[in-house]
């Protein structure tokens, strides 16, 4: 007797969609949050500059957009794309309602002086100095440039993916 049972979804992202559209498969968009919300959610994270309250609000929201809003959604076309492309617009609606500038200049505090000689301070002490200016220079991006970064470095999307979900050329 099985308590629990290990399902295993062969089919691809697309199908699912399509299956939760034609279907409204319950199922199907289980399992699509199921393969996309740590993504998505790390997504919202990166673009939030680490506010995981926001992330988490955005995810929420988001899958609620898509659940809405599935009828929207064209069928032969890549839902990775068009979810990233959604929770882009959400990031891109964000930043509009506040300054970016000031949200990250309140977020930089200057390094503590350690005075430990440890390689693995070291290494920490090093990551964390690399960390704090990657930021900086993240922060000095325009947003769709943010985007096309962490799109890309973070989340590992093709140019075509990314041009597609910034609405630009490859």
């Amino acid at each position: 007797m099985m308590l629990f049972s290990s399902l295993t979804y062969t089919e691809t992202d697309e199908q699912l969609m399509e299956r939760f559209v034609s279907k409204k498969s319950e199922k199907a968009f289980e399992e699509l949050y199921r393969r996309y919300a740590p993504r998505l959610k790390g997504f919202f994270i990166r673009m939030m500059s680490g506010d995981v309250a926001l992330a988490d609000d955005f995810l929420q929201e988001l899958f609620l957009r898509i659940y809405e809003a599935r009828s929207s959604y064209q069928t032969g076309k890549q839902f990775s794309t068009w979810a990233f492309a959604i929770a882009y617009n959400f990031c891109k609606n964000e930043y509009r309602h506040r300054e970016i500038e000031e949200y990250f200049s309140q977020q930089s505090h200057p390094l503590e002086k350690d005075y430990c000689v440890s390689p693995e301070f070291e290494s920490m002490h090093d990551r964390r100095i690399f960390n704090e200016q990657l930021k900086k220079v993240l922060a000095s991006l325009t947003s769709e440039q943010r985007a096309a970064y962490t799109l890309r470095y973070e989340e590992e999307l093709s140019v075509r993916e990314i041009a597609q979900i910034l609405h630009c050329p490859e």
